[in-house]
């Protein structure tokens, strides 16, 4: 503990992050955000509130200033001046627009301290969108060791790997896919958080009696998921489950195909505490809005159509120009597809989440009218 105290990087970062000065513009984007999970053991081993300021302070920086609608950050690796348009220029200047295994790797991490220490269930949102429209997009390492490395939201996008092997993104790549399981859950002694709307099993043990959770999904395709719970004898204990921020009024909960009169608060965890039975079933139906983001003030009619936590990417030709009311009618050519459409002047739209894009070319933001 006494050599971390020493390496702590308090006078050049941590302390002028806390008092809320603006240190990252021009600094390298992956390190600093890695750094700031020191920040976060600072906090939780010391009881430093100072630290825990300068994670929230930092993270805050990067998620409201620096960020895509698809929640990767640090077009060529660099933060940009808050203001300057930089941001938005990088659409046409780079492909370099995120490093996808690093910085994914860095954000789960971040976002699982933020989490714990907070249990404000927007970490848990912003973790979902690196998630589903980075991470879970990358192609796979290659027998010889070329992997992915820059997301690329170029007006011209597309896939690609980086010509060197075994770059630094291949060892965080093999983290962020072990990470997948911590981050997915959360217990806090008493009951159980769930915080990822994933396929997967928790198993616990309370005193002699085992409890398990099995998730069946197939969110975000299709907005709902269902919760399983078995258990050797009944237990009483809490199920928190996030509800993200964008969720609509018709999102529901059920428990055994009972619905809950309450309606579940947007950015809060749903709180079920109850005496749970082996076989009991909780039921969730997400109310998925689609909404536009702009990739920043500087450029309000370079916008992104984002359904729920999946950002939707054009793909062939993209029109010069498209109504904000054709990109709001984005729909699901069917239910559960990752195929998307909107009618537009010029013809059909074809847009897909980067879970489905191969090797065609692609474009994330598109110049609106109105």
């Amino acid at each position: 503990r006494d050599l971390a105290m020493r390496f702590l990087a308090d006078d050049w970062y941590f302390d002028p992050l806390a008092a809320g000065k603006k240190v990252l513009p021009g600094k390298h984007a992956y390190s600093h955000v890695n750094a700031m999970s020191s920040a976060m053991q600072a906090y939780l081993v010391l009881g430093s509130e100072k630290h825990l300021r300068a994670a929230r302070n930092g993270f805050d920086f990067v998620r409201n200033t620096q960020s895509f609608a698809t929640g990767g950050w640090g077009p060529d690796e660099q933060f940009r001046e808050p203001g300057s348009g930089e941001v938005g220029e990088s659409l046409t200047k780079s492909h370099s627009s995120f490093e996808t295994p690093c910085g994914s790797y860095a954000h789960f991490k971040i976002t699982r301290y933020l989490l714990r220490a907070t249990r404000d269930s927007r970490y848990g949102d912003s973790m979902e969108r690196v998630l589903y429209n980075c991470i879970l997009g990358v192609k796979p390492i290659q027998r010889d060791g070329h992997g992915f490395y820059y997301s690329d939201y170029n007006s011209d996008g597309s896939k690609f790997y980086h010509p060197q092997t075994w770059h630094c993104c291949t060892g965080t790549f093999s983290q962020v896919t072990a990470d997948y399981g911590i981050s997915s859950y959360f217990h806090d002694g008493r009951g159980i958080y769930v915080n990822l709307y994933v396929p997967s099993r928790i198993k616990w043990a309370r005193g002699n009696d085992r409890v398990s959770l099995t998730q069946r999904t197939n969110y975000p395709h299709n907005p709902a998921t269902q919760i399983t719970i078995s258990t050797d004898n009944s237990a009483a204990f809490p199920v928190y489950l996030r509800i993200p921020s964008w969720a609509g009024p018709k999102t529901t909960l059920a428990v055994n195909g009972k619905r809950i009169p309450e309606s579940p608060k947007p950015g809060e965890f749903a709180r079920l505490d109850r005496t749970w039975k082996d076989g009991d079933r909780i039921e969730i139906e997400f109310d998925m809005p689609t909404f536009l983001e702009a990739v920043d003030p500087q450029h309000p009619n370079l916008i992104a159509p984002v359904h729920g936590p999946v950002a939707l990417f054009t793909v062939g030709a993209a029109p010069q120009k498209v109504g904000k009311k054709e990109l709001l009618a984005v729909s699901q050519v069917a239910a559960g597809s990752t195929d998307w459409q909107t009618k537009t002047t010029a013809g059909n739209l074809t847009l897909r989440p980067f879970t489905a894009i191969q090797d065609e070319h692609y474009r994330l933001y598109l110049k609106v009218e109105g």
